[in-house]
């Protein structure tokens, strides 16, 4: 099997000449042709104008070469089909499965920095094989009211399902695999078992010790598929995650309070919850607060910080929810830029903007 050298640099993969990323291909193309242009310009000897130049087009052919792979990397990122080695668990016996990969809405998120860690893993053959990856049909899945979706976030249909697993547990390996293939090299898939359960988010509790080793983050993401009761609320909070959100300003942001361990834990056993005291789930407020804030050019970056969203309910407790809203729609014409949304250190400071673009009504 061919061994390639693998740059990974913020989630983005390449097959680079020499082992460099593209990054450093442009600065090294940009510096040998600063050098051409000095050498020139003092009037240097032909043969060494001659020899810079050739510097020059070889730098700029092994950038344009690794713009090209990763270009064609990225295209090809969950189009192709997968070779999964799937075992037989009463037999043990090992069949190929040509297959493509999807995920299940409200899985745990995929976190870059560990698919990149896979990536290195796999590409020096350190991958242990004796980890399963367990899947499930996406069309079975579908049939049960699961939405599924494919490797770039779009939602599958029954009749493309055919040709989709669907990985439960193995997420980040899988997506491993699927980015080195899609660069073009030629890996399989090793000891997965198929399993066709009906209730997913159960399944994955169970199969991760009741989600201890998961993070926040995980278990609110997962206790959209376990929970029956506030499943709205869930689903909402685990939207907002996988966008970007701290998962307790989430929390506030739908509820008003933050969602305790215990409480997240209740959920994640699909039994009924008690919400805490106060709190009051108001999806539609809380998307009103998300998208005037964006509006108002502050970024996921910002609005995730607990106390804008606490800051903005202490507003609307003294002076009434629509006038809020007003001066919080009014922030627009304070034209804010990451500076000026640096300088907020805590609730009193976004009051403080309210009151400010208020005055602009």
């Amino acid at each position: 099997m061919k061994k390639t050298n693998f740059i990974v640099e913020n989630g983005v993969f390449s097959n680079n000449v020499m082992g460099t990323n593209i990054a450093e291909l442009a600065k090294v193309k940009k510096s040998a042709e600063e050098l051409l242009h000095t050498l020139k310009r003092r009037g240097a000897d032909e043969t060494v104008i001659y020899r810079q130049q050739e510097v020059c087009n070889s730098a700029t052919k092994q950038y344009e070469d690794s713009v090209e792979a990763e270009k064609q990397a990225q295209e090809n990122f969950g189009n192709a089909f997968v070779t999964f080695k799937v075992v037989d668990d009463e037999t043990g016996v090992v069949s190929d499965v040509q297959k493509k990969i999807a995920f299940v809405k409200n899985n745990r998120p995929i976190d870059s920095k560990k698919v990149d860690k896979f990536i290195h893993i796999i590409s020096t053959d350190k991958y242990e094989k004796a980890y399963p990856i367990i899947v499930i049909d996406a069309k079975y899945l579908i049939e049960l009211g699961y939405t599924v979706y494919d490797m770039k976030g779009k939602e599958l249909s029954l009749e493309e399902a055919e040709n989709y697993f669907v990985i439960l547990d193995g997420q980040h390996r899988g997506t491993a695999f699927a980015k080195l293939i899609a660069a073009g090299e030629n890996y399989e898939i090793p000891n997965v078992h198929v399993r066709n359960v009906e209730n997913v988010g159960e399944y994955l509790v169970d199969i991760n010790g009741t989600g201890t080793s998961w993070s926040n983050k995980d278990r609110l993401v997962i206790a959209a598929l376990t929970t029956e009761g506030h499943k709205e609320l869930f689903t909402n909070i685990a939207a907002l995650i996988n966008e970007g959100f701290n998962p307790s300003t989430s929390a506030i942001i739908y509820t008003g309070k933050k969602l305790s361990k215990r409480l997240i834990d209740t959920a994640l056993k699909g039994e009924n919850i008690t919400l805490p005291k106060d709190a009051n789930v108001d999806i539609q407020r809380g998307e009103r607060f998300i998208t005037l804030c964006k509006a108002a050019n502050i970024s996921i970056t910002f609005i995730t910080k607990r106390y804008f969203i606490d800051g903005f309910n202490c507003h609307a407790e003294s002076i009434g929810e629509e006038e809020a809203f007003k001066a919080l729609e009014a922030m627009q014409n304070l034209q804010l830029t990451d500076e000026m949304l640096k300088d907020i250190k805590d609730e009193k400071h976004f009051i403080g903007l309210l009151k400010e673009a208020a005055k602009t009504i």
